[in-house]
């Protein structure tokens, strides 16, 4: 039953990735992007899970992004609350996002800002 709880949890993370939001940037990514940017996510919340300083971590994905605009960067700052506050572990994070991010050829919309 926990499994599935945090299974659930898991989905609900990809599901905030793929609420509808204006369109301020069209990002591509590859398949190896799309990897990356799982394993990122997961990331962000194994370092939550381990205490870590989400206001850093949020001036970390700022500084990247604004390197590298229009790429994981934007889609994890879109979505740093949800992955931060998620209950599910960063392997399930890591997963479900990997699958979201195949499925969807690579293709988000990002908010500006």
């Amino acid at each position: 039953m926990t499994h599935i709880c945090t299974l659930a949890l898991a989905i609900a993370t990809v599901a905030s990735v793929m609420i509808p939001r204006e369109a301020a940037a069209q990002i591509t990514l590859s398949p190896n992007g799309c990897q990356t940017y799982a394993v990122w996510s997961g990331n962000l919340v194994w370092a939550s899970d381990l205490g870590a300083d989400k206001e850093k971590a949020r001036a970390d994905l700022v500084a990247r992004d604004q390197k590298t605009p229009a790429s994981i960067f934007a889609l994890m700052l879109q979505n740093i609350d949800a992955l931060w506050d998620t209950a599910a572990d960063w392997e399930e994070v890591t997963v479900a996002l990997l699958k979201d991010c195949i499925a969807r050829r690579g293709t988000y919309s990002t908010t500006g800002g």
